[in-house]
């Protein structure tokens, strides 16, 4: 049986699901713990790598991987994989192209609202019995009339768009790539350079690949750009943000609140400044999963495998990540 090498190590119920969806003709195995040294020693075993997490796909699992015909990605992420390497050695890529955009979009919505409405500092006051609801409610914000800067328009802040559709929001955009003007005009979303976003949005948030260029895209500089009191969110990479940076914004008077999926290192540092704060919202990388999500990425990406193995290659071009 050809083996599926699954670069992550999930517990129990996130395994069940993998596995629900295993192709006939092939057996998975699993990580014994997420190590770069745990990945290298099963990589010999590997027909395909179903790359999940965060440990690396380098040149040394790549030498140790003799059999390896393609690596499947469960998302659309590809900070932790050596592209070149894979070039050089012509093995395929695959991704799953908008899988989890409907997930990672309503948590971004679910990030700023929970912003706009302090809902941390709500709650805890609520919970010991503290009940200030005129001195609460005047603090917070609507998310009506605000206007929304997203950095990058791909298949996640499209979505978002259509999810903000019936806020009565102002959406300006930035990619390098930009869309059409008739699909601007679909959109309802206006195009602008970065600098004007951050100085005219209430709320930014980000949703492109993390690159040698947008490394820290959002770093003291950026920040001292953005209105006083605008909300920072991010559900794309950590390493987009400067986090000593962004702790600074928060702690004073530039940032009123920020919305954090993802981190610069992960899991979170013990020693993250934002930990310390009480105007930010932090979850675990989670945005892109839900049962839904998972099962569907699970599902698109063993289908992959399943298809390539039978050189089925037309039936999954469009996923092909060149």
């Amino acid at each position: 049986m050809k083996t599926i090498l699954l670069t992550n190590h999930y517990p129990q119920g996130p395994y069940d699901i993998v596995k629900a969806e295993l192709p006939d003709g092939f057996r998975l195995l699993m990580l014994d713990e997420n190590s770069q040294a745990c990945l290298e020693e099963a990589a010999p075993q590997a027909d395909y790598l179903l790359a999940s997490g965060r440990v690396k796909i380098n040149k040394a699992v790549l030498d140790r991987a003799v059999n390896l015909k393609m690596v499947q990605r469960t998302g659309v992420g590809l900070d932790s994989l050596d592209l070149a390497e894979l070039k050089a050695r012509n093995i395929p890529l695959y991704v799953n192209a908008g899988v989890n955009a409907e997930s990672v979009a309503e948590h971004t919505l679910l990030l700023i609202l929970g912003c706009l409405r302090r809902l941390p500092e709500v709650h805890r006051n609520t919970a010991a019995g503290i009940w200030k609801k005129q001195a609460q409610g005047v603090k917070t914000r609507e998310l009506a009339g605000r206007t929304v800067g997203l950095i990058g328009m791909g298949s996640i802040a499209r979505t978002l768009v259509r999810l903000l559709g019936g806020f009565g929001v102002t959406v300006l955009y930035y990619d390098p790539f930009r869309l059409s003007e008739e699909r601007e005009r679909e959109l309802g979303v206006t195009y602008t350079d970065i600098d004007t976003l951050l100085r005219e949005s209430d709320i930014v948030s980000l949703h492109c690949p993390l690159t040698d260029d947008t490394r820290r895209l959002i770093n003291a500089d950026s920040l001292a750009k953005m209105k006083d009191g605008a909300i920072l969110v991010n559900t794309a990479r950590g390493g987009l943000v400067d986090t000593a940076a962004l702790a600074n914004a928060l702690n004073g008077s530039k940032l009123s609140f920020a919305g954090l999926d993802v981190h610069e290192q992960e899991p979170i540092a013990a020693d993250n400044p934002v930990l310390k704060l009480d105007n930010a919202i932090l979850t675990p990388h989670i945005g892109g999963v839900t049962y839904d999500s998972f099962r569907a990425m699970m599902h698109d990406a063993m289908r992959n495998i399943a298809l390539y193995d039978e050189g089925r290659l037309d039936e999954i071009a469009p996923y092909l990540k060149q």
